[in-house]
């Protein structure tokens, strides 16, 4: 799979971009459209309004005989995309060792890093999601990935999608293939875009990262979105 990710030099991860803030999605009634929508969730619903597109949700059967995505999107009168949210909330693992913890007790440990877990399960379910609605992929499928965890980074959707260590650098150690080409290996393919947020502060998210999973409909979402191609960096394969 070849993987595009946005222009950016090492470090630039750390930067607020200010050209990608979706505070903007909190003003106005767009972002409280539908009653039943997570913060998150309002923040795109009204990134999306807010840049032209019309949201939509599903009706009571598909909610009842499907698990669907969030939205359905149209641009210009006609149905283009679907979109999913999926939030990623602070590890708590640790604060809950120590919360419980005796005076002098040692807490901590080895174990997993859960953020490649979350990921992983974020994309295999997204697309569980996509295809139950739109099995013919007529309809682009984005996910939106919002990260509350200041301990996950954008170079870890790099890692869980290639299975490489830093590839947009030119580290290619193969540090996560268990993730990459576990059960995700085929469906990661099936999900034109992939959007990683930061929260920046209270009331406020960032874009950090954007990845095409496939490049067939590369133009497609750079005409539709109104991307730049010469911000969008092809990611080399490994030497």
């Amino acid at each position: 799979m070849r993987l595009e990710s946005k222009n950016a030099k090492p470090g630039d991860e750390d930067e607020v971009r200010p050209e990608y803030d979706f505070s903007a999605g909190l003003r106005g009634v767009h972002a409280y459209r539908f009653s039943k929508l997570s913060s998150d969730e309002a923040f795109v619903n009204g990134y999306w309004q807010g840049n032209g597109f019309e949201v939509g949700g599903f009706s009571k059967r598909e909610l009842h005989d499907h698990k669907t995505p969030d939205f359905r999107l149209s641009h210009s009168g006609s149905e283009v995309a679907l979109c999913e949210v999926k939030s990623f909330q602070k590890d708590t693992w640790l604060d809950e060792q120590m919360q419980y913890s005796a005076d002098g007790e040692v807490v901590g440990g080895f174990r997993p890093d859960p953020i490649f877990n979350r990921i992983t399960n974020a994309i295999h379910t997204a697309y569980k999601q996509f295809e139950s609605v739109n099995p013919d992929r007529k309809l682009l499928n984005f996910l939106f990935l919002v990260n509350h965890d200041s301990s996950a980074k954008p170079a870890d959707l790099d890692r869980v999608l290639t299975g490489m260590e830093d590839p947009l650098h030119g580290c290619f150690d193969p540090t996560c293939m268990e993730f990459s080409e576990g059960r995700i290996r085929e469906e990661k393919k099936k999900i034109d875009l992939y959007l990683w947020m930061d929260s920046v502060k209270p009331g406020q998210l960032a874009i950090r990262k954007m990845h095409f999973g496939d490049s067939s409909t590369q133009q497609r979402v750079c005409e539709l979105l109104k991307i730049d191609p010469k911000r969008v960096k092809q990611i080399p394969p490994a030497a």
